[in-house]
């Protein structure tokens, strides 16, 4: 019988998807330290690293587990303050957008239509996403229900017609070849490139169980971290370790690679198809999360279309200012720097703060009966 409130599955399922999208495009992970065979043994360390940092926003999650963001930083800090947190926490989940949106109109365009326009590329897919968001919450995560087994069972396919081209002798000698400073420092850069949770964490409200928000995080994060590394091992196990490290999208061309009897040609446009999919399932989560903070900063309701107009505008100008400027396709050091430092702003400084203001007015806010 449907509900109004989100099942743990769902949100479980959003989460796997929305981290697939850059675990099987551009795929990070290959080009961070320590550079080897062992990237793998970097992705699995990443786990602990990414259970760690988001410490303080899971505390404040399940201590406020009835409230939206925007309302437990109005809480913690007064309302004139938790607005301006909230307001900069919208605008880094446009960010977001912005993101993902850039990645998947370069692979779109590097792939299957390479003379199509960027700009109407990424009108039509921020159209389709703003529609989905439109369509409220529940609606939105009920779609999984559709998209996480069809996309699973495609990478699965992929994975078992392209396993004659893996060559397991690559990953050999284990660890020998990387110090435990490299892999530490991998490990690290890529935690902070998982900022998928924050669509648990902005959602929490409507879960159908808010005391499963711990155990929904650790298992999205766990089975994300497993399929990175069956990618992982997949392509540099058949492109080899330097090649897979170059190339803009390894996993495409590892799809390319495979020659199942002749039966099916050009089987990466499968590959590309399940990959729209999956991006445009990871945009549509960000454009309604900013476009839900914005709303409660300004006070309105879920009928508010026109915020999400100017949220989906803003990304807009940017991804296209970001596609237009950068020199080669798919190059996106620059960006993934800016990104690392909001990520260390909005992931660990603000939500640290906001423990520690809480810890100490703690009794105050309990007083008001707001726990």
């Amino acid at each position: 019988m449907p509900t109004n409130k989100i099942p743990t599955r769902q949100i479980i399922g959003f989460l796997i998807v929305a981290r697939l999208s850059f675990s099987i495009s551009r795929m990070p992970a290959l080009d961070i330290p320590p550079h080897n065979q062992n990237q793998w043994i970097m992705v699995l360390l990443s786990f602990v690293y990414v259970l760690i940092v988001y410490i303080p926003l899971v505390f404040l999650t399940n201590k406020f587990c009835n409230y939206s963001m925007v309302e437990y930083m109005k809480i913690i800090y007064g309302k004139l303050i938790g607005k301006v947190m909230g307001f900069l926490y919208g605008l880094y989940f446009a960010v977001g957008v912005v993101n993902s949106l850039t990645l998947q109109t370069e692979l779109v365009t590097s792939s299957i239509l390479p003379d199509s326009s960027n700009l109407v590329i990424t009108v039509v897919v921020l159209i389709t996403c703003a529609y989905i968001s439109t369509r409220g919450v529940v609606t939105i995560f009920r779609g999984v229900d559709i998209i996480f087994p069809a996309v699973m069972i495609t990478l699965l396919g992929l994975l078992l017609l392209g396993f004659n081209n893996i060559d397991f002798s690559i990953f050999l000698p284990i660890i020998n070849d990387s110090s435990f400073l490299d892999i530490n420092h991998g490990a690290l850069i890529l935690t902070l490139q998982f900022t998928d949770a924050f669509i648990l964490l902005m959602v929490v409200s409507e879960l159908e169980y808010k005391k499963d928000i711990n155990k929904i995080f650790v298992i999205s994060v766990a089975i994300n971290v497993v399929l990175l590394i069956i990618a992982i091992i997949a392509t540099q196990g058949t492109l080899g370790v330097e090649y897979s490290r170059h190339s803009v999208f390894p996993f495409l061309i590892y799809t390319r690679l495979i020659d199942f009897l002749r039966f099916i040609e050009r089987i990466d446009l499968i590959f590309v198809v399940t990959w729209i999919l999956v991006i445009t399932t990871r945009i549509t989560g960000f454009l309604y999360i900013s476009t839900r903070v914005f709303r409660d900063v300004f006070n309105k309701d879920e009928n508010e279309k026109f915020i999400i107009f100017i949220v989906s505008i803003f990304a807009l100008i940017i991804s296209m200012n970001i596609i237009s400027s950068r020199p080669v396709v798919g190059i996106r050091k620059d960006f993934d720097l800016y990104l690392g430092i909001l990520f260390v702003i909005f992931v660990l400084i603000i939500p640290i703060i906001s423990c520690v203001v809480y810890l100490i007015r703690r009794k105050t806010i309990e007083d008001k009966e707001y726990m």
